[in-house]
């Protein structure tokens, strides 16, 4: 399944929100009308820090937003985008230099309960993990989507 494949798929059945690795997101695919793409950005360091501060910084949470994960859930199940559109909370991999793999399983996590949360509601909402899982056991049981050239 393409990018665009499941936007379409997510529009159509929100059931489908989750979590997904893709080996490399080119910026073209994150322009179609249907996504609203934020981005993280390559983050030197992957660890709650800077994953809950990219986060907030990303989708604009609010002011007194804690810099935590009960913080981040609240202003997660608070956002808002255009009707009609999925929005692609997108996290690349590459360039990370150090990664604690227990702060990114839990943000997986979360952005997973966000993702059910959104899809109970009819809306489309999902995470995109770019790059190798290096042997990440939290990444392994995420499904990958293909490019578009191999589509």
């Amino acid at each position: 399944m393409t990018l665009q494949q499941l936007a379409a798929a997510c529009l159509a059945d929100p059931s489908r929100n989750a979590a997904y690795r893709v080996a490399r997101l080119p910026e073209a695919d994150c322009r179609a009308v249907e996504l609203c793409c934020k981005s993280l950005g390559r983050l030197p360091r992957i660890d709650r820090a800077s994953l809950l501060a990219a986060l907030g910084a990303v989708l604009a949470f609010p002011d007194y937003y804690g810099q935590n994960w009960d913080a981040a859930w609240d202003c997660l199940t608070e956002l808002d985008w255009p009707a009609g559109q999925l929005l692609v909370v997108h996290l690349p991999l590459d360039g990370a230099g150090t990664l604690v793999e227990e702060d990114l399983a839990v943000f997986v996590e979360l952005l997973q309960d966000a993702c059910q949360h959104w899809g109970e509601r009819g809306r489309a909402l999902c995470l995109l993990i770019e790059g190798p899982a290096r042997g990440l056991d939290c990444l392994a049981p995420l499904p990958q989507l293909a490019q578009d050239r191999d589509a």
